[in-house]
């Protein structure tokens, strides 16, 4: 069934799906994509934006506050998700998760999704259409349990309105570049948008998507990131993984890509 447009919304309805995993996406009707994989929402960003870049470990480990930046806020899973970890692991850091958004959806369509899982806290349910009920353009900084140190920066608007004016007050130590595709996005994907993910990170930032072309690679390598493949999600066979190029750790099962080679194909011209 369509909802309802935002008032945000100018890419059209969007159509309520029901992944092979049990748990909720959407299909946007002008960009003629799923929001996540349809074989699995929650399962694919466990894999992509938890477990291949060694957040769990870090959430586990409890030894500071996360700040994560999310490319496209979208069903708001990843945010939830993120948030759900910090309180079943009793990690009492603060989590700062930053996102950007051009085409926030309702809150009545929030309210409707479904996941297979045992939420850390039964009022994480009620957070996404209170999230989406909420929104202005520009900023907006939630705070959804006044008990918990785990913070909502979501900017409704372009990244280009923010790239050269984003102020933030720890680096960014996770990117989750989960925009839509570079076929039917690219303006998300070019070597500006990763340097500045370069300047806004430090030396052991992470960027963690689930997309594998060569394109996304070399604007990546282009903006001197370390590009690595890693095993994909879900019938995908692949996803990418980059490290900070002043990173001084090897990420493990990962290969490296041809960084020098993306690089020249990149300023060469190829995807001009």
């Amino acid at each position: 069934m369509s909802d309802q447009r935002s008032i945000f919304d100018v890419h059209g309805p969007v159509q309520r799906h029901d992944t092979k995993d049990g748990s909720t996406t959407l299909f946007s009707e002008n960009f003629q994509q799923y929001y996540h994989n349809p074989n699995g929402a929650l399962s694919e960003s466990e894999l992509v934006f938890f477990s291949s870049n060694g957040l769990n470990q870090r959430i586990q480990a409890s030894n500071g506050p996360i700040h994560i930046f999310e490319m496209g806020f979208g069903t708001g899973l990843n945010f939830l998700l993120a948030a759900h970890k910090m309180i079943e692991a009793g990690n009492s850091h603060a989590l700062h998760f930053y996102s950007v958004e051009a085409y926030p959806i309702t809150s009545e369509l929030a309210r409707g999704f479904t996941y297979p899982i045992t939420w850390a806290k039964a009022e994480l349910n009620t957070w996404l259409p209170k999230v989406f009920s909420g929104l202005n353009q520009g900023w907006n900084t939630f705070q959804p349990d006044a008990s918990l140190p785990i913070y909502l920066h979501l900017y409704v608007g372009y990244l280009k309105d923010i790239q050269t004016q984003m102020k933030l007050n720890h680096p960014i130590d996770y990117y989750f570049h989960d925009a839509f595709s570079v076929e039917q996005n690219p303006e998300c994907w070019t070597d500006e948008v990763f340097m500045c993910y370069l300047n806004w990170g430090h030396a052991e930032s992470i960027i963690s998507t689930y997309a594998a072309a060569s394109r996304v690679r070399a604007a990546m390598a282009a903006a001197d990131w370390k590009v690595f493949k890693a095993p994909g999600a879900l019938g995908k066979r692949e996803m990418t993984i980059a490290c900070h190029p002043n990173s001084k750790a090897q990420p493990e099962n990962l290969t490296p890509c041809p960084n020098e080679r993306l690089k020249n194909r990149w300023f060469g011209g190829e995807w001009n």
